[in-house]
């Protein structure tokens, strides 16, 4: 978060400074027609990625605090999903395991799957975006009995977004899921 900070400060320095230096050279009128069109295209950009996002079942105060105990469940691998992420937090990301879409997760905002044991392939997309390309996903080995956590970020790029997941220690992910308010309840039952 620091590091996109940084960058978007620059880029804000950097507009300043090539508005100040057009205007300079085409006249203020021009570039005031220039800025009313960038407003226009920022606010497009905006509401299409916004009209992508789809109604989802919240959990229950019930279902979310017996979530949080993470109790092993007899089996099957238990995995948690979470977003808490500032950036492009309004746009949902829609979770695929094994190619299915299994959740839609804002941030912040965590999920629990149950899986079945053995090798699973873990990958989202923002609806304005493609599906992920093979290699775009991470794999996950379930065991029966066991607890995962997975952290679900949006990273920029030149054009578009790439959705990564870091699976993080069983202890550092039970921290900042229970940090996150709202749970979401996912499309399925268990995978």
């Amino acid at each position: 978060m620091p590091r996109n900070l940084v960058l978007y400060g620059l880029a804000v320095i950097a507009g300043v400074i090539g508005y100040t230096l057009l205007r300079s050279l085409v006249g203020g009128e021009i570039m005031a027609i220039f800025a009313l069109v960038v407003a226009v295209v920022a606010v497009v950009i905006v509401v299409r990625n916004l009209q992508t996002n789809r109604n989802v079942a919240q959990a229950t105060p019930q279902e979310r605090e017996q979530a949080l105990t993470f109790a092993p469940v007899a089996g099957k691998g238990v995995l948690y999903i979470f977003r808490n992420q500032f950036v492009g937090r309004a746009v949902g990301i829609n979770v695929l395991i094994d190619g299915r879409e299994v959740a839609q997760l804002k941030s912040p905002r965590f999920t629990r799957l149950l899986l079945t044991p053995g090798s699973h392939r873990l990958a989202g997309y923002t609806g304005t975006n493609k599906a992920p390309a093979p290699g775009e996903d991470l794999e996950l080995i379930a065991n029966a009995g066991e607890v995962y956590v997975c952290k679900c970020e949006v990273e920029p790029q030149m054009i578009g977004v790439t959705i990564k997941y870091t699976p993080l220690p069983l202890d550092a992910g039970r921290t900042e899921v229970k940090k996150i308010t709202r749970m979401v309840t996912p499309d399925v039952g268990d995978i």
